[in-house]
């Protein structure tokens, strides 16, 4: 059965058997803390440096001049009047550029003063006075500049470009469109920025939130282990003294490597295969020579990705399985295989207990790391089978580049 989402402990994860579905109460919810910073990679919308946002403002004016250049142009083209094109260009390009220059003071009157936010009727008429101010600089700038670089040089076509209060009147409404057009696209602009952002942060959210819950998913395995690895320890204290030292000397081993490498969630078959066999090492000692472990997984698949800490808890709980006073051997068999587009692996143990419902927590607890990492396609079963009950666990075949 897949296992999908978090776990509460109000829900029970079937474990389908040919003797009938198998339950196992999933744990307590983990207590979720805060991850640091820099452990989770965050999400940020992409900003544009003053500087690129000036040479895109000049590059759009520029583009703008030439097409209102070019229709001027091919109109005086059909009446065969081509000699004054210079004074048309420095026409259009002083009106564009000025323009673009007053545009940033145009935004931030609209960020400033937003039109349709709770002070709206004070800040419109305070944009129609923005706005007459920028249509006053506008004319102002662009007459200047017409009469410095057309009227001195006299260039041909040139016009009277004297300052009165007709021009000044002449250009209200144009100045007054081109304002509204600035604020509206700003406000637009604003607005997507806005719900890009809030969707940014809610998927930075979730993805802080599935760290922290791993995170306390794996910090479960560390007392649990630790448990039962003094409880082996305590079991040869008397019996076998040199045995306990040693048991100490590997579990430090593999503690120190589980500690080592927390910062990751997943790890390879490899890695994982290591891991196993210092616990093995540690079993040994406690079964001696009642212990047989079979580990068949082909070598190209070692580096497939799993998550990290697997392993050994589905070998535990086979063990716990077939540990039977009654029989000879404490037997397990583990099996790894690619399966279309899915690793397979399998945890055998040879016992005669009736109920395949994995008890340990550790199987429990990989049952849920793997519905947060993995969804829907992966998770965990169990069933009976005639030499005793197997664990399969199914997960997305990832075998990254060498």
């Amino acid at each position: 059965m897949r296992v999908k989402g978090p776990l509460s402990s109000s829900e029970a994860i079937p474990f389908t058997g040919k003797r009938g579905p198998a339950l196992y109460n999933a744990p307590d919810p983990v207590p979720v803390f805060r991850v640091p910073s820099q452990s989770v990679p965050t999400m940020k919308s992409r900003r544009f440096s003053p500087a690129q946002l000036w040479v895109g403002l000049l590059a759009m004016a520029t583009a703008v001049s030439l097409l209102l250049f070019l229709d001027r142009y091919l109109d005086r083209l059909a009446s065969d009047r081509t000699t004054d094109w210079l004074r048309i260009l420095i026409e259009e390009s002083t009106a564009t550029y000025v323009a673009a220059l007053l545009v940033p003071v145009m935004v931030y009157a609209t960020r400033k003063l937003p039109p349709f936010g709770p002070r709206w009727q004070r800040n419109i008429p305070l944009h129609v006075l923005i706005a007459l101010a920028v249509g006053f600089t506008h004319t102002t700038a662009t007459s200047a500049l017409r009469h410095l670089l057309i009227a001195l040089p006299e260039l041909a076509g040139a016009g009277d470009y004297s300052l009165d209060p007709r021009r000044y009147l002449l250009a209200l409404p144009a100045g007054f469109i081109v304002y509204a057009v600035v604020v509206a696209l700003t406000l637009v602009v604003d607005r997507y920025r806005g719900a890009r952002n809030r969707e940014l942060e809610a998927v930075e959210l979730r993805a802080q939130l599935t760290q922290a819950q791993l995170l306390a998913l794996q910090r479960q395995l560390e007392p649990q282990f630790l448990f039962g690895s003094l409880r082996s320890i305590a079991q040869l204290v008397y019996a076998n003294p040199k045995g306990a030292e040693e048991m100490i000397a590997r579990m430090t081993a593999l503690l120190r490597h589980s500690l080592d490498s927390e910062k990751t969630h997943e790890t390879t078959l490899a890695d994982e295969l290591r891991v196993l066999d210092l616990y093995l090492e540690m079993m040994r000692l406690r079964y001696a020579e009642r212990l047989f472990v079979q580990v068949d997984a082909p070598p190209e698949l070692a580096r497939a990705t799993v998550p990290r800490f697997l392993l050994q808890p589905l070998v535990e709980n086979a063990l716990a399985h077939g540990d039977d006073p009654a029989m000879t051997l404490v037997a397990v068999r583990v099996t790894v295989r690619a399966e279309n587009e899915s690793l397979v692996i399998r945890v055998r143990d040879h016992s005669h207990c009736e109920d395949q419902s994995p008890r340990s927590i550790g199987i429990i607890n990989a049952a849920a790391r793997i519905a947060q990492l993995y969804g829907a396609g992966s998770g965990v079963s169990s069933e009976r089978t005639a030499e005793g009950i197997e664990v399969t666990v199914r997960l997305p075949l990832r075998l990254p580049p060498v």
